[in-house]
């Protein structure tokens, strides 16, 4: 079977795989204090600091991954959320709406995008560390930010995620806070690959091949590792927004495992 034919009959579903590095650390990981209540302390912040500054942010929390915490949000946004077609399809948004949800690198190409100014924004930043390093500001009218190590590093079992916002939100923060409750064992995973794991690790071992395999298949590499974009109309069944987007992790993680 063509990698074209393989292509055509994948889900929708964006599923990278963990390199031998993160793997690595993933399968010798043990938790510290099984028993204690600890605060929730994190260096992703600083880790970040190449692609974007997040320091402005008074408030971060574990989450579930991204989509916890995007739950979070939509539980109280009282706003209309305008959304772009094509975009991640758990958030419920309208064309036009009071609050822009944004995701960069774009859900719906796997591209960087310009974040908007015009309206309040809550950023999705999931695909980060999927691409080269390539700094962009935060605008102030940003309110909240998204990002996990589901994409990145292909760990989506572990649901590694942070939630960073310039207010408290109602009901995390005394659940995080005040009750030290959260995921003690994936969020010290998630630590300890801060620690060990370089920032742009994952796109600088896997983008020759993702280039390689696009140039044999005919498609347009993404800025993200895992996502190529087509017009053939042999793909019409991804058609995100204006393209085609297509998942290339698997294909990618063949050739990897034969190096």
């Amino acid at each position: 079977m063509t990698y074209s034919e393989r292509l055509i009959n994948q889900s929708h579903a964006i599923r990278g795989f963990p390199i031998r590095e993160v793997k690595n650390i993933v399968n010798n990981f043990e938790m510290n204090a099984h028993d204690e209540v600890i605060e929730f302390k994190s260096k992703i912040t600083e880790y970040l600091k190449p692609y974007c500054d997040l320091s402005q942010f008074e408030y971060l929390y574990p989450i579930n991954g991204v989509t916890e915490g995007l739950n979070y949000w939509m539980w109280d946004e009282k706003r209309d959320i305008q959304f772009r077609p094509g975009d991640y399809v758990w958030v419920e948004g309208k064309e036009i709406g009071d609050v822009h949800y944004w995701t960069s690198p774009a859900s719906f190409d796997g591209n960087f995008c310009e974040i908007p100014t015009d309206k309040p924004v809550v950023l999705d930043l999931a695909y980060l560390l999927s691409t080269e390093v390539r700094p962009f500001d935060i605008p102030d009218n940003v309110e909240k930010v998204f990002f996990s190590f589901s994409k990145c590093f292909g760990l989506r079992n572990y649901r590694i995620g942070y939630y960073w916002s310039k207010t408290p939100d109602r009901r995390l923060d005394p659940l995080i806070k005040s009750g030290k409750y959260y995921n003690y064992h994936s969020m010290q995973l998630g630590e300890k690959l801060i620690e060990e794991i370089p920032i742009d690790l994952v796109y600088n071992t896997l983008s020759p091949i993702q280039e390689e395999l696009c140039w044999e298949i005919k498609l347009r590499p993404s800025d993200v590792v895992w996502l190529a974009t087509s017009d053939n109309p042999i793909y019409d069944k991804f058609r995100r927004n204006y393209t085609n987007r297509l998942c290339i992790a698997k294909f990618i993680e063949e050739r990897y495992n034969e190096s």
